[in-house]
């Protein structure tokens, strides 16, 4: 690939404002705490912003080429946005690690694990998900297949970890919008969203999974798709227009969204739980820092009377991500088991009885954190809990 086509280059601006201020990595307004997982595991600023900006300008003066050791800074990252939420500058940090990224795929360089998950053959291109598991098995946890390529209004997209991992997810929510009488449904030929190529660099492989989707939804009339996976939800808000320039065709929903407009407008009622149950809520970072939805999953939570919302001192905006993110646990594992003990401690911390979230990463991510440090405290989604306490109000 000659140096003029490099995804560097066409960011180079980004690049060049970086003042160095290391506010990308620092959170010493919260004492012990940190921000950046990379930062915490690697030990060396290379593995932060501030030091993947360095790189970045190295590659683009020319003093720098790609190599396997540049390739793991790169790839070593959550994606957890940290770093752009707080810059000083409001740089969009994640499009240079997006931009290296893709320079590293074209060179060969995703790391070795990363590289054969998303594989044409033996991988997600064969399987079209992220456990390699059978197509044919994507609905399995579905009761019936009454739904299924049903013409509807919405599109209830499962996603891999519902699907696969994490099917009480896929129920849960599936239970929740038949509840309360929305005209759903569910496709036979969903693939993955396209995410996970987006975490190694390959655009035009999460443009062709975006593309297929988008086909299959049009083929039922729906206009919008309702999401319980952060990720997906994404993929199809924002990263079809990043990977486009134009804007989505369909409107793209959180079941969390969906849920606190009908509690705010009373349009659901909510049971009781058991009295004075300390919850904490962990923030999905791309439910969060990427998509800005933070109010409806705690509006939720505070409807619900019994619980009592207890925040972790790295919240909303500061939240730290579970470890979770920016596909790692292929290759760094390590680094994704340190953030999940990290964020489980602090959870501890203030005392929870309970941690919510609402994305299916991030629950499985904490429940294997929780049963590894020993923990009693449950970890549940939160469409779980709706599920039990969210009832339909009878109309007089």
């Amino acid at each position: 690939m000659p140096d003029k086509q490099r995804s560097i280059d066409r960011v180079k601006d980004i690049v060049y404002q970086c003042n160095r201020c290391a506010h990308c990595f620092d959170l010493s307004w919260l004492g012990e705490w940190n921000k950046c997982p990379a930062y915490r595991y690697g030990a060396f600023e290379s593995y932060t912003g501030r030091g993947r900006f360095f790189i970045a300008r190295a590659l683009v003066d020319g003093a720098m080429d790609y190599d396997a050791e540049i390739a793991a800074r790169v790839f070593a990252c959550t994606e957890c946005r940290a770093c752009a939420e707080h810059c000083f500058k409001y740089l969009r940090t994640t499009d240079i690690y997006a931009a290296m990224k893709e320079d590293l795929a074209a060179r060969g360089l995703v790391p070795e694990k990363l590289a054969a998950g998303l594989a044409d053959e033996g991988g997600l291109g064969q399987y079209h998900n992220v456990y390699q598991a059978p197509h044919a098995e994507r609905l399995a946890w579905l009761p019936d297949r009454a739904r299924v390529d049903k013409p509807a209004q919405v599109v209830f997209f499962v996603g891999c970890t519902s699907s696969y991992a994490r099917q009480n997810m896929a129920l849960d929510t599936y239970n929740l919008l038949t509840k309360f009488g929305v005209d759903f449904t569910v496709l036979s030929d969903e693939w993955c969203c396209g995410h996970p190529y987006l975490s190694a660099g390959e655009t035009e492989k999460a443009r062709a999974s975006i593309e297929h989707n988008i086909e299959a939804i049009k083929k039922v009339g729906a206009t919008q798709i309702v999401f319980n996976c952060p990720g997906c939800q994404r993929a199809f808000r924002d990263d079809w227009r990043q990977l486009t320039g134009q804007a989505a065709p369909l409107a793209a929903m959180h079941v969390v969204e969906l849920l606190a407009d009908w509690v705010t407008r009373g349009k659901i009622g909510v049971q009781r739980f058991r009295p004075k149950t300390i919850v904490t809520y962990h923030d999905p970072c791309v439910l969060g820092r990427w998509m800005g939805i933070y109010d409806a999953p705690r509006d939720l939570i505070k409807a619900i009377p019994g619980l009592s919302l207890v925040e972790m001192p790295r919240n909303r905006r500061d939240a730290y991500c579970c470890g979770a993110g920016g596909m790692i646990r292929y290759d760094f594992e390590g680094m994704a088991n340190l953030a999940g003990a990290e964020r489980i401690a602090e959870a501890q911390s203030v005392g929870a009885e309970m941690v919510l979230s609402a994305c299916p990463a991030c629950v499985m991510q904490l429940q294997q954190s929780r049963q590894r440090a020993k923990s009693r405290m449950k970890v549940m989604d939160i469409t779980e809990l709706l599920e039990q306490q969210l009832v339909p109000l009878i109309k007089g």
